[in-house]
């Protein structure tokens, strides 16, 4: 876990990142922006390529300075200054300036068809963390609602509501203990036992059965949050088509996803939850009956035709064990074919670093997970674009005409030209075999019953949250 929103990209991080930071922007019940630092609605210019916002004049970091133009100038240049890998979100902007102090202005090279997210990056003040990164990273600063009490680095991150907190609401709740606890029994018996108010997700072996074992609510909601198997095309045997389509052939999605994941996911044929790809219209059914069936014996053939020795196969997945299954599965499928596999699951912070390496000695399949914003871009151009290589995208693939696909659906508006340029990039991306697309999950909670307006957003970096602008949640009776 890490608590820089420069620098984070991982949902648990922005987890407790969203409770301590306040944005620009933020959203309300969907992917719709409302004003949180910035004092109304963004001023929009030379037809998209300048927008201007005006500053809240109460907004106040934890450390009672006030929030200016300067902190958010810093907070949208950091990233590409620092080369980190969050800078394809803040890429299309150009410049930052800063009017007066409570006056930015964003210019944009081209139109940007989903700058209303991109405003939503966390705020951070810039002379705190400019005097010492690495203790900001531990112990933030933020305008949010909540301050940090304690963080441990894949343990526990404690958090103390910030009493003079600027904004509204005011966060009801005293103390959040966000707890990372990998076996889905433990987190059963933490809600049986009243150690945990909220578990997240819920595991899909206790998914029917969990309300009548425990005094708990369940809240779901379709999650834009992804998974696939990711190929390594950058180094190793996996660079090779006929390689990737063989490991394509040694497993069945659809029962992976029926055995491990349902019923709190689903499947999907691209890296675009399925509630998104209809929205945009998009051939869902073309992509599905394109999907090459299990075939141990056809799978057995692509590999002998490849030009190179296959050898080991090495599977990077993080210790999730939804993950892990998903990985031991596929490394099943490649021992009934004849190869030699070998699962390695590591600590997220390894996952991190190891799965955008490119270097086949990390792997050549990784589990890979994508969380957007509801943006078909915040799906594809981070884990598919040859700009977020090493950052992002671990997958290394450099096919010309997808990058300029990915590249032209953020430079215009016309939603019929960028539902153009993703069909086609989909459609070279399956047709490669680049990934394995394997499913959505549903932003799930189990929560106690006396737990009072607690509501689950469909952007996985805001659960729970714990304010909102639609109020903010309590416990009856404490």
């Amino acid at each position: 876990m890490e608590l820089d929103p420069v620098v984070a990209t991982d949902v648990g991080s922005q987890q407790a990142i969203a409770r301590v930071f306040d944005g620009l922007y933020t959203y309300g019940d969907g992917t719709d922006v409302v004003p949180q630092i910035a004092a109304g609605s963004p001023s929009v210019a030379d037809g998209g390529r300048r927008v201007t916002v005006e500053l809240d004049e109460d907004a106040r970091f934890q450390n009672g300075e006030p929030v200016t133009a300067t902190d958010v100038q810093y907070t949208f240049e950091a990233p590409e200054k620092e080369d980190a890998a969050s800078q394809w979100a803040v890429s299309p902007v150009e410049t930052v300036e800063t009017v007066d102090d409570r006056t930015v202005r964003f210019r944009l090279e081209q139109p940007y068809p989903a700058i209303e997210h991109t405003l939503t990056n966390p705020i951070v003040p810039k002379d705190v963390r400019e005097a010492d990164r690495k203790a900001f990273a531990r112990d933030p600063i933020g305008a949010g609602p909540y301050r940090v009490r304690s963080f441990s680095e894949e343990k526990k991150t404690q958090l103390a509501r910030w009493e003079n907190y600027w904004g509204e609401p005011a966060p009801a709740i005293d103390r959040v203990t966000f707890a990372y606890v990998e076996s889905p029994i433990t987190q059963l018996m933490g809600l049986v036992t009243g150690q945990s108010d909220v578990v997240e997700p819920i595991s899909p072996r206790y998914r029917r059965e969990i309300t009548t074992i425990t005094d708990t609510t369940v809240a779901e909601e379709p999650g834009f949050r992804s998974f696939f198997f990711g190929f390594n095309c950058n180094d190793g045997p996996t660079v090779e088509r006929a390689v990737r389509e063989g490991i394509a052939r040694c497993v069945d999605v659809e029962k992976l996803v029926e055995q491990f994941v349902a019923p709190v996911g689903s499947r999907q044929y691209s890296t675009l939850p399925r509630e998104i790809a209809e929205g945009w219209d998009l051939p869902v059914e073309e992509w599905a009956s394109a999907v090459p069936p299990k075939d141990t014996r056809e799978a057995k053939r692509r590999f002998e035709e490849a030009p190179v020795s296959v050898g080991k196969l090495t599977i990077l997945t993080s210790k999730h064990p939804v993950w892990k299954e998903l990985a031991h599965a596929l490394a099943s499928g490649l021992r009934d074919a004849g190869q030699s596999a070998l699962v390695e699951a590591v600590s997220w912070k390894q996952y991190l670093e190891r799965s955008v390496s490119g270097s086949a000695r990390d792997y050549a399949v990784f589990v890979g997970e994508v969380a957007g914003n509801g943006d078909p871009d915040s799906f594809l151009y981070p884990v598919f674009h040859e700009n977020a290589q090493g950052g992002t995208n671990g997958i290394f693939y450099n096919e010309e005409t997808v990058m300029n696909h990915l590249l032209e659906a953020r430079r215009t508006t016309n939603r019929q030209r960028r539902r153009s340029h993703y069909e086609a990039a989909i459609s070279r991306l399956n047709e490669d075999q680049v990934y394995v697309p394997i499913c959505s999950f549903k932003n799930s909670f189990a929560h106690r019953s006396d737990l009072q307006h607690f509501d689950v957003h469909p952007i996985a970096g805001l659960n729970p949250r714990v304010t909102s602008p639609d109020g903010a949640v309590s416990v009856e009776g404490r």
